[in-house]
């Protein structure tokens, strides 16, 4: 199958439109949005994990990394105020902020 130039920009343009956000017709809902700031969380911890491996913080680890404690500070922190503000989103639509925890709830 042969593609012309014209094809193949119009591929590329649609496909840009699609990574890039435009051309959407309608606003994400509250719970799109909640969606994608909980996966973005779930990554951010298992960054952070590595990172605390890397700084030597966790059993049987050593300091690898050149980061410097101020930096992996402020990682911390921004980290644990973004799961805070992704745990007050959850209660704002009536989410459960940590579905993970359902089973420990439900036994007690």
């Amino acid at each position: 199958m042969k593609i012309t130039k014209a094809q193949l920009k119009k591929l590329i343009k649609e496909e840009l439109e699609k990574t890039m956000g435009e051309g959407r017709d309608f606003a994400a809902t509250d719970f799109e949005l909640y969606g994608q700031l909980l996966d973005l969380t779930k990554n951010l911890q298992e960054f952070k994990d590595n990172l605390d491996y890397a700084m030597g913080l966790t059993a049987a680890s050593i300091k690898q990394s050149q980061l410097s404690d101020k930096v992996y500070e402020m990682i911390r922190k921004a980290s644990f105020d973004l799961d805070t503000a992704r745990t007050k989103f959850a209660q704002e639509i009536g989410q459960d902020p940590a579905p993970e925890l359902k089973p420990v709830r439900d036994n007690l």
